[in-house]
C-alpha cells in the first residue's frame, strides 16, 4: 500500500466513525460501541466500521439524497477500486469497504462465442 492509499483508508475510517457518532446513538441512553476492523489477504483487503447503535430507521435510507460524508466515503473507495456495502438493522450498522482483485468474471472459464461463421 502506498502513502496515498493509506491516507484514503484513514480518511474513510474517520468519516465512518464520525457518522456512527452522529447518527447511531441519539440521546446516548446506552453505552455505544464502535468496532474498527482492517483485514488483509495478499492484495485484497477489507475495512469495516460497525456500531451497536439504533441501526436503520424506517424511511431514513429511502431518501435519494446522501450526506457529504457518504459522498466522501464513496469517492475515496472508488479511487481505491473498492466497493462500499452497508448492513443495518436493529442491532446496529456495519459499513464495509472491500478491495478484491478476484472477480467472478475473472474466475469464469473462457467462453467461445459463435460469430455466425
Amino acid at each position: 500500500m502506498n502513502a496515498r492509499q493509506a491516507e484514503s483508508i484513514g480518511l474513510i475510517t474517520t468519516e465512518l466513525v464520525m457518522n456512527s457518532l452522529k447518527h447511531a446513538f441519539p440521546g446516548a441512553t446506552t453505552k455505544g460501541q464502535i468496532v474498527i476492523k482492517y483485514e488483509i489477504n495478499g492484495t485484497d483487503w477489507e475495512l469495516s466500521v460497525a456500531d451497536n447503535g439504533i441501526g436503520k430507521q424506517d424511511g431514513v435510507f429511502a431518501q435519494p439524497k446522501s450526506g457529504l460524508g457518504t459522498g466522501i466515503v464513496k469517492a475515496l473507495a472508488h479511487s481505491l477500486d473498492a466497493k462500499v456495502e452497508t448492513l443495518s438493522g436493529i442491532g446496529g450498522t456495519t459499513i464495509s469497504v472491500t478491495h478484491t482483485t478476484f472477480t467472478k468474471a475473472s474466475a469464469e472459464p473462457y467462453k467461445v462465442l459463435n460469430a455466425g461463421l
